[in-house]
């Protein structure tokens, strides 16, 4: 069985790999069953005149659940994801994502993340089913 290092493309990754100039670079801090990262929003990330795309913010999201399904030794395919975008964030906002498993079931995570301010505001909550996969599935291009 692979490991979720293994399996994971660490370096290149959009959400936290460090090789990866055009991704998000989070850095997360894991303990079992939970993921912590802070961030920056970056100009980079709008939509929106002024507001940081709502996609950005759930990739986060659904990277530090992703992180927090590792910290028990499974790699975890995100098989439904919910997201729910509270307030607008702007370019240079700090932000902390947080995320943890709410329960397993044989072959099945729930997990939840949330994007806070540093006062503790809670702009956006998501909700996943990870599926738990001791090796990924090839892939082959379509079209």
């Amino acid at each position: 069985m692979a490991t979720p290092r293994e399996n994971h493309e660490l370096a290149q990754c959009f959400a936290c790999g460090p090789a990866n100039p055009r991704g998000l670079m989070l850095r997360f801090i894991t303990e079992a069953g939970t993921a912590v990262a802070e961030t920056r929003c970056c100009a980079s990330w709008v939509s929106w005149r002024g507001i940081i795309h709502g996609g950005i913010l759930a990739a986060m999201m659904d990277e530090a659940m992703g992180y927090a399904v590792a910290t028990h030794g499974w790699t975890g395919l995100t098989a439904r994801l919910t997201v729910d975008l509270h307030l607008p964030v702007a370019p240079g906002q700090h932000l902390t994502v947080r995320a943890w498993v709410e329960r397993w079931r044989r072959r099945l995570a729930r997990t939840a993340a949330e994007l806070v301010t540093p006062n503790g505001t809670v702009v956006a909550r998501a909700r996943a089913h990870v599926l738990l996969v001791q090796e990924l599935p090839s892939v082959e291009l379509h079209g």
